[in-house]
């Protein structure tokens, strides 16, 4: 789903039958965004910036590497841009 954040408008959709990863859809979708539209994503969407350079996406932690608070502070402010005022 591609949201209008200014007006929470809902611009466009993307369906299949079945189970379907989100970024897997998105791929297929083929959807064209311009490179001046920021995009926000969840972290679902790991490998977005080789389809569009201009995305926002938060850090995922790993076994290995904890996030630090800097990365929990990012991803606050991440998800913060997703709320509609």
């Amino acid at each position: 789903m591609v949201v209008n954040k200014a007006n929470g408008q809902i611009i466009c959709t993307s369906f299949a039958n079945g189970r379907r990863h989100d970024f897997r859809l998105f791929k297929e979708s083929k959807l064209k965004i311009d490179s001046k539209i920021r995009t926000v994503v969840d972290t679902g969407y790991v490998g977005i910036a080789r389809f569009h350079a201009n995305s926002l996406i938060p850090i995922k932690r790993s076994k290995k590497r904890p996030l630090t608070k800097d990365d929990k502070m990012f991803n606050r402010r991440v998800s913060s841009e997703r709320v509609f005022k």
